[in-house]
């Protein structure tokens, strides 16, 4: 019997590849899509640091990191109330 070592980069790939395919599948989308998608996040991040760089006369990026946190909770938080909006009208509907 013969066994394969797998070296830690292969592993961590194989360990992203299924968590986001187990992501699109959940979201009902395809693993293309949400690579796609995920690109476009990442454009829209870069092009946020950048415009925010340019506004603050800084070249580090890090020195931004406190406040793009503080938009991604911001971004979770609304998107949390939202999907409750959403279930408390569905859940409303149900029960009349």
């Amino acid at each position: 019997m013969s066994t394969t070592n797998i070296d830690t980069a292969e592993r961590v790939r194989r360990l992203e590849y299924r968590r986001n395919s187990l992501g699109a599948l959940a979201h009902g989308e395809s693993l293309e899509s949400r690579t796609k998608r995920r690109e476009e996040y990442a454009n829209e991040w870069a092009a946020w640091f950048r415009q925010r760089m340019d506004s603050a006369e800084v070249d580090d990026p890090v020195s931004l990191l406190p406040d793009a946190m503080a938009r991604l909770q911001e971004i979770a938080d609304d998107r949390a109330i939202a999907a409750i909006n959403k279930l408390k009208k569905a859940l409303t509907e149900v029960l009349k």
